[in-house]
């Protein structure tokens, strides 16, 4: 088991956890700063039926603590799409380790459900190796946000259970020296354009091929800008 494994299991609201979200209104424009819960705080709070779409976010290896996935991406998303009896998807997320992930994965399949996983950094690396290490398992959509590893690089293969892989990534050939996300993305290995991704998407570049100063830490922008969010949403 990773000691990295935290997680949001489907269904469970993080604004449940008063004790460390406390005088957070809940508010969509609130950018909460999301705590992650115990397993035994969400017993009975979240959902065991696998009713819909099982939409998992990993984050990085710093993320629990800097966020850049858990408050910009899951925390949106998950306030908009993941919550209630009239939730769209089932929405849930792991710290990069990933251990409790794929129980969910065999149950959410078991009962012919799609599974989409989302990756940031380190956490676009653990996705791939959770396709790669379930082959039996069906990944509908596989999203890499600018995914960072040295044991895995821009020609990682794409795994035969995965239907769609859409990977955003930093060009660190032009992105900012000066930032700390982007020194410490070039230190663990940025994947950059992966060759057997469906699609690949520059963060850094608009359309006429002028630099933008957006980041590794970008995940927010990454998911949204790209319009990624839409096509995890129609799943």
């Amino acid at each position: 088991m990773c000691a990295a494994d935290g997680i949001f299991y489907p269904g469970y609201d993080p604004s449940q956890n008063k004790k460390d979200n406390k005088n957070k209104k809940g508010n969509k424009n609130e950018d909460i700063d999301i705590i992650l819960p115990s397993v035994e705080v969400q017993i009975g709070a979240h959902t065991t039926e696998c009713k819909k779409t099982l939409v998992v976010f990993i984050g990085g290896a710093a993320d629990s603590f800097f966020k850049p996935l858990l408050n910009k991406v899951f925390g949106k998303y998950e306030f908009n799409y993941g919550r209630g009896e009239n939730r769209l998807q089932d929405v849930c997320y792991s710290e990069h380790g990933g251990g409790k992930v794929v129980a969910l994965m065999k149950k959410w399949f078991d009962a012919k459900q799609k599974i989409v996983l989302v990756g940031h950094s380190w956490g676009g690396h653990r996705v791939i190796c959770l396709a790669e290490e379930n082959p039996d398992i069906t990944i509908e959509l596989l999203v890499t946000l600018d995914p960072v590893s040295w044991s895995k690089n821009g020609k990682q293969a794409k795994p035969k259970n995965v239907k769609r892989w859409l990977n955003v990534y930093v060009d660190y050939k032009t992105a900012s020296w000066w930032r700390s996300d982007n020194l410490i993305a070039r230190i663990g290995g940025p994947w950059e354009e992966c060759q057997n991704a469906d699609k690949n998407m520059i963060i850094n570049k608009d359309i006429n091929g002028n630099n933008i100063d957006f980041g590794h830490a970008d995940a927010g922008f990454m998911f949204e800008l790209t319009r990624v969010i839409y096509e995890v949403i129609k799943l």
